[in-house]
């Protein structure tokens, strides 16, 4: 008898959407509930001035009474694979990527992680139509 495995559960699934440097700055945030007081944050689709070092505290403060666990995500492209990274916030406020397979993620959050993750640009890339 198979024993099916308990994941997570995913309570966020959103474009964030948020002013950052006079322009509407978004990104697509994933969050999960490992325990209790703890969440697992996944970060992707950055855009129009908004940036780790910025989003990361903002996150945060919506979670004032949880640890925060930070990770990023580029989809692949027609020029590099997909990209994941745990994210380190220093005290300083620069944000450390450490690289990771995303089957590692995968193993941990289970199957909503790559269900509603960005999707691949697949493009032609430079040049091409």
């Amino acid at each position: 008898m198979a024993v099916e495995r308990a994941y997570p559960e995913m309570i966020r699934d959103e474009h964030y959407a948020r002013p950052f440097d006079g322009r509407q700055g978004y990104a697509h945030v994933r969050v999960w509930r490992p325990a209790p007081d703890h969440v697992t944050v996944m970060l992707s689709g950055l855009g129009g001035g908004c940036a780790l070092e910025k989003l990361l505290p903002l996150l945060c403060d919506e979670y004032p009474d949880d640890t925060v666990e930070f990770f990023y995500h580029v989809p692949s492209d027609w020029a590099a694979l997909g990209y994941y990274a745990a994210l380190t916030a220093g005290a300083d406020g620069t944000v450390v990527q450490t690289r990771m397979a995303g089957d590692t993620l995968a193993a941990r959050l289970g199957p909503t992680l790559y269900a509603t993750e960005d999707p691949d640009d697949e493009t032609t890339g430079w040049g091409g139509a």
